[in-house]
């Protein structure tokens, strides 16, 4: 969450609260066609986190697979000369 920007997961979950509120007093009230407009503005916000969600799962954020991360780490731990570094050092 930014520091000074707007609390956006708040205000997330207290429309999420407000419309299970109405979708009771809808109930309550027996207003039927205020219960299947909630029911449609669910459906649609569940359909909107579920797409975002999938498309932040299908990035690609530029990290190697895992053979090439390996092959890396290889070389990065023989020196990049093929030689191991695996001397000691003393105080």
């Amino acid at each position: 969450m930014k520091a000074s920007g707007t609390p956006r997961m708040m205000l997330i979950l207290l429309g999420a609260a407000g419309v299970v509120i109405a979708g009771a007093a809808a109930l309550a009230l027996q207003s039927w066609l205020v219960l299947f407009a909630l029911l449609a503005l669910h459906g649609v916000a569940t359909t909107l986190v579920v797409v975002y969600t999938l498309r932040l799962a299908a990035r690609d954020y530029d990290k190697p697979d895992p053979l090439t991360e390996a092959r890396i780490e290889d070389e990065e731990a023989s020196g990049g000369d093929g030689r191991p570094r695996d001397h000691e050092v003393f105080n």
